[in-house]
Formats: C-alpha cells, structure tokens, sequence
C-alpha cells in the first residue's frame, strides 16, 4: 500500500558531539528529513560541522547557554518551543550518539514513518541496542557505524521511549526525561522502531563523556541520570565481547531480544 511521504524534522540538542555530528546529521538528511540544532555551546568542532550542514538540511541552529551543568530539562524545554514554530507532518526527538531505523530492511526512516503515519498511528517507540567496541581491539573512530557489531539489548521498560510522533497531537515529554510521551488521544504503533545507540566509542571516550560529567539539580530532583552518577573510570571499564550479543553485519536489523538487560554495563 503506497502514502503520500510525510514531512519529517529531527531536533537534536548537542554539546561536543564532534564524534557524532556527520554520521548523524548525514543520516536524518540522506533519508530526506530534516533537522533543528540546539548548541549547547559547544568547545570542540560540533558547530563547525553543523554549519557545513546549514541550509543543506539543517534549518537553523539555536544556541543553548551552557551553565557548567548538563541540563536535559532545559534541553527539553528549548526543544518543546521550537516544536510550536514548525510545520512539519512529524517530529523526532533523537541524540547525536544515536541512529534511528526502520524495523524493515531497506526501508528508510521516513519511509517506515509515513507508513505508520497511513495506518493511522500518531506515535512511534523505539527499542533500544547499545553498541559497545571490543575491549581488544584498537579502534578506528572513522564510519564506526560499519564496525561495531558487538551490543546488549536495554529494556529495563517497556515501550519506553516514544522518540517520533505527528505534530498537531500536541503531545509532551519534557515531564518524562524525554522517553515517554504524555498527553490525549495518544495511538502508538504496535510496531518498535531501532535505535542503535553508539554510547561509547573506546574506554578513553567512556571516561571522557561520564566520568565528571555533571548534572543539574532541577534534573536530579527529579529523579533523573541515576544511573549516570558517581561513575568512574573502573565502573566504565568496557565488558568483555562474551556479555554482548553480535550482529551478523553492521546494517542487520535483526536483534537478539532475549535476556534485555535492565542496567547499563557499567552496573553488570
């Protein structure tokens, strides 16, 4: 059955994720979707990156104060607002150290969108697989996407990340941390949508990005990062490939669902 293709627009809020920002700008924009960038004033090249970008699918970028803490309510908030001013079909709520997919194989994206959006669906959940490098093995950062087999399947709820749905529903997620969406009428797709989520690059990048990470006390109040906290660099030591679960090649969509695992590795 043939849709008339959607409008799609990804907003990603970033801050030094110079790792990340090609793959995963050239990923929404490839499958013709656009994106809005929240800086959350960024000291390493994410903002150079995103100017190659402007104009040739990113629409704007807006800048974020950073106030020496991160801030994923002020995060969602910014993102809520610019929501209001877009008229795109559907929103995304994505991370630069994410990638989102289809289900199908060879089915892009916006594709998979606008055929739930046909069927009458108005959200979309998105299961989640972490991909971690092997410990043994000296990593190339350069199109890891294509090199990265080795991952666990992180279930600790279900349907827990609602993270693409139809404007107009006027549905919120700045009360749930960004996963869970709130508000009337809400028809979730039975079907899940992937998302890989390359949370670590090496052990080096692991410490860099948790171990003095900070976090602020509106988030915490509520409740939010508790397993983000107190992390060093031993508790972020990667797992040996044996704990992890191997795609048979880097673009496979077939998971292992068996045994998900409630916490992050560093609370194996």
């Amino acid at each position: 059955m043939l849709f008339k293709p959607v409008t799609c627009v990804a907003i990603l809020a970033v801050r030094n994720e110079a790792l990340h920002m090609h793959r995963a700008l050239s990923s929404f924009i490839e499958q013709g979707i656009d994106v809005v960038v929240i800086d959350h004033e960024s000291t390493d090249r994410t903002l150079e990156i995103c100017k190659e970008f402007l104009g040739k699918g990113i629409l704007f970028i807006e800048r974020l104060p950073w106030r020496g803490v991160f801030d994923l309510s002020e995060q969602l908030d910014a993102k809520a607002r610019i929501i209001e001013e877009l008229q795109h079909d559907w929103v995304i709520h994505a991370d630069a150290d994410e990638w989102l997919q289809s289900p199908v194989k060879e089915e892009s994206l916006r594709e998979g969108i606008t055929r739930v959006d046909g069927l009458g669906y108005n959200a979309i959940n998105f299961e989640e697989f972490v991909f971690l490098p092997n410990p043994n093995e000296s990593n190339d950062l350069l199109d890891y996407n294509k090199k990265l087999l080795y991952y666990y399947y992180f279930s600790p709820q279900r349907k827990r990340l609602m993270r693409a749905w139809k404007m107009g529903c006027e549905f919120r997620n700045n009360t749930t941390g960004g996963h869970k969406l709130e508000g009337n009428d809400l028809n979730l797709a039975p079907e899940a949508f992937i998302l890989r989520h390359y949370i670590v690059l090496s052990q080096r990048h692991a410490v860099k990005k948790y171990g003095s990470r900070v976090f602020s006390d509106i988030d915490l109040k509520k409740g939010w990062h508790d397993n983000r906290l107190q992390l060093d660099a031993e508790r972020l030591t990667l797992p040996e490939t044996r704990y992890l679960k191997k795609l048979a090649c880097w673009d496979d969509v077939n998971f292992d669902r068996s045994n998900p695992k409630q916490t992050h590795y560093w609370d194996w």
